[in-house]
């Protein structure tokens, strides 16, 4: 079986990695094509092309009708033979989030990155942040300057080693079509009592115990982009997040990822439950918090919660 994809990042790691692997495990698996620096997550075979220097949105462009699953947020035909239009409310609810799992098993990744080279004076936690376009739209998930400053600012007093990842434009191996239009949108930027205005990048340095990932990037060269993520990630048992291909990521890793929810299909009833597929990526404990939208502009982020969550947690 050849199998060739290059969908959202997220989307690839649920839908067409746990397959491939499954498929390797069958003896079944002859090739794989993707996009660039995606062959660290196919380790287990020889057999990787890195075909492609961009994503596409489009599902059925990016290969996803070639797979067992070809639908990121259910798949109702093989769950009740009916389409998700057809469902009653009940069993829409019971169908969100949940996949086939019949020729779907996740790779070891955390098992098989696990390493000696990233060990750090003090417990890590992996904070990751996002600035692009949503659906073509102005971006939701992702965190402020304000509340990047209280959750550093707890974390490193509790004594933890905080990393940093904020992809900015042009900087990741492949971009979609969103990530590649939000060059328009600029960066994270706020005034900072006693420092003026800055980015969120620029916050880190701020911070003794906050390391920027792009720095770390920087220092070891010998390192892809999505090799150093999974040696970090396999290092760390403390994720924060937001629902999306990183909060996909993270829970490939065990420990405990949470989570901040704030749109998109996922808000859906009953999305997270035990047999959603974020579940199944690992061993990882899930911790959703969701933006309390209704209450506040959707223009207007409200971080209570997650900070809470966080205080609480960690």
């Amino acid at each position: 079986m050849v199998v060739d994809i290059h969908s959202e990042f997220g989307v690839e790691l649920v839908l067409a990695t746990p397959y491939i692997y499954w498929l390797h495990t069958q003896n079944k698996l002859d090739s794989v094509n993707v996009a660039k620096d995606m062959k660290p997550f196919y380790y287990f075979t020889n057999n990787v092309i890195e075909k492609y220097n961009h994503r596409t949105i489009d599902n059925a462009a990016a290969g996803l009708n070639s797979l067992p699953n070809n639908w990121l947020h259910h798949n109702t035909i093989d769950k009740f033979e009916k389409d998700y239009g057809e469902l009653t409310k009940d069993e829409q609810d019971k169908a969100n989030g949940v996949l086939d799992y019949t020729k779907w098993t996740p790779p070891p990744l955390k098992e098989f990155y696990q390493n000696n080279r990233f060990i750090f004076d003090k417990e890590i936690v992996v904070i990751n942040n996002s600035f692009n376009l949503e659906k073509g739209g102005y971006p939701t998930r992702y965190f402020s300057i304000e509340c990047l400053y209280e959750m550093f600012t707890h974390l490193t007093e509790k004594g933890y080693k905080v990393i940093y990842r904020r992809p900015k434009v042009n900087s990741l191996p492949t971009e979609d079509q969103n990530e590649q239009g939000s060059f328009k949108l600029g960066e994270i930027k706020a005034q900072v009592e006693g420092i003026g205005l800055i980015d969120d990048h620029e916050l880190t340095k701020y911070f003794e115990d906050v390391i920027l990932f792009d720095d770390l990037l920087e220092s070891n060269s010998d390192l892809s982009y999505n090799t150093l993520q999974c040696m970090l990630y396999a290092n760390c048992n403390k994720f924060i997040s937001y629902v999306g291909g990183a909060g996909i990521l993270c829970s490939y890793f065990d420990g405990k990822n949470i989570m901040w929810l704030s749109r998109g299909k996922e808000t859906r009833k009953d999305y997270f439950s035990k047999d959603s597929y974020y579940h199944k990526l690992s061993n990882c404990e899930i911790v959703i918090v969701r933006d309390k939208t209704e209450t506040y502009p959707h223009s207007i982020k409200n971080y209570f919660e997650l900070l809470k969550t966080i205080k609480d947690t960690f």
